[in-house]
């Protein structure tokens, strides 16, 4: 009677081992992996440009891991607006290329930029597909913008003689030049307003003169100057050139070109240029106007006041007494204090410093170049601390008339009484 009751409680832990056994099972069953992952996309160095042009090569590089699925192929699709439809442009066949820098295989697509209309969008879609059917994706987008810049000449402003007098060799001729007529920089709809152009990226000037050949002004000058963001909105540009010397006679013509850049070739091969050319109606530069003979000056201060020969009219060459019309008084001594000497205008006359070989070669026109080219704060109505030598340019009441003189003495006979001796040239 025993030994039944012992088998039957034998059965139990053989029952509960059976048990555990079916559970482990069931836990593996769950865990068992049933097809290759997905393929996985790193770090891309996908464009970044907002715009480019028909025909220019883009490139980007794709970064992945393979995963458990091998890799079949990359495709490049392309929709352009307004079609709704991406169309494929490449497949590139899958080929390892690991990269122990970046730590992901890579591979670098070269992209050309298709044909569209100003300012539609593109957009560029990288599919990698795996031999299983999976795929992953990755897009950037960006606008079709014209390559070759416009460029025409707006106006012409000789900054150094009145308007209507004839130029002469060293004058400053200033042509405002006109970049991209209508053009933007950026648009956000195919519909926005102008023509989306590439950046500007320098003008050059050139020169012809009579005969001889045509040769550069200026070296090339980034658009815009200075470090600021180049743009491909329309810009004005002022474009200062002197007049060379010996044109007197010839013709002289000058020619503006303006260039962007155009990637046409697999980077990082050197971009093309694409150019846009304006030339100035041609100009005859006359001969300069020669000055007198210097005519000597003299400016006396006496007494606490200065006294009637401390002014002078440098239009009628005369002394102005004490009591004269302020308007007259070109030139005066204001002030001898501390043992220096100081000159002042008492009208609208201004003076601009200059130096003897300007003296020396002086003609009306060169002094007026002098003076128009003399920055506005340094065209003053007061001289400190005048010394023999010292050089001016006069522009006399704030018309075009002009006079040059050099200090030619500096006479201090007692504490109060000084005299001071100019040389000046005028017409």
């Amino acid at each position: 009677m025993n030994i039944p009751t012992i088998r039957r409680w034998a059965c139990v832990p053989l029952l509960g081992c059976l048990a555990l056994m079916s559970c482990e099972k069931e836990i593996d069953t769950y865990y068992t992996e049933v097809g290759g992952q997905i393929p996985t996309f790193l770090t891309n160095a996908l464009g970044v440009n907002t715009k480019y042009a028909s025909g220019e090569v883009v490139t980007f590089e794709l970064q992945y891991a393979q995963q458990t699925s091998p890799l079949r192929d990359v495709r490049i699709y392309q929709r352009v607006e307004p079609a709704t439809d991406s169309t494929l442009v490449q497949t590139i066949p899958y080929k390892a290329a690991f990269s122990k820098r970046k730590n992901a295989d890579t591979l670098v697509v070269a992209y050309t930029v298709p044909a569209g209309v100003n300012k539609a969008n593109v957009r560029v879609a990288a599919i990698v597909t795996a031999e299983n059917g999976q795929t992953k994706q990755r897009a950037f987008n960006f606008r079709l913008a014209e390559p070759t810049p416009t460029i025409k000449v707006n106006t012409v402003t000789n900054v150094t003689a009145p308007a209507g007098a004839t130029p002469v060799p060293g004058d400053v001729v200033r042509y405002n030049v006109l970049l991209n007529e209508g053009g933007i920089n950026s648009a956000t709809a195919l519909t926005s307003t102008g023509t989306l152009y590439k950046d500007l990226d320098s003008l050059v000037t050139y020169v012809k003169v009579g005969s001889a050949a045509e040769r550069r002004a200026q070296r090339a000058v980034r658009l815009p100057a200075g470090t600021a963001a180049q743009t491909g909105a329309q810009t004005a540009v002022n474009v200062d050139v002197t007049i060379p010397a010996g044109s007197n006679g010839q013709l002289v013509q000058y020619r503006f070109e303006a260039k962007s850049r155009y990637q046409n070739t697999t980077p990082p091969a050197a971009p093309t240029i694409r150019t846009a050319t304006a030339t100035a109606a041609a100009i005859t530069p006359g001969t300069a106007t020669g000055l007198a003979t210097a005519t000597n000056v003299t400016l006396t201060y006496t007494g606490t006041t200065g006294g009637d020969l401390a002014a002078y009219d440098l239009t009628a060459f005369a002394a102005v007494p004490a009591a004269g019309a302020a308007t007259s008084k070109d030139v005066s001594i204001s002030s001898i204090a501390s043992n220096t000497v100081q000159l002042k205008a008492l009208n609208t006359t201004k003076f601009a410093a200059t130096t003897a070989a300007v003296y020396n070669a002086a003609t009306l026109n060169s002094i007026r170049q002098v003076y128009q080219t003399t920055a506005a704060a340094s065209q003053l109505t007061t001289l400190d601390n005048v010394a023999v030598g010292s050089v001016y340019v006069a522009r006399l009441r704030n018309a075009d008339q002009y006079a040059i003189f050099t200090v030619t003495g500096i006479n201090r006979t007692s504490a109060t009484d000084v005299t001071v001796t100019l040389a000046v040239k005028s017409l």
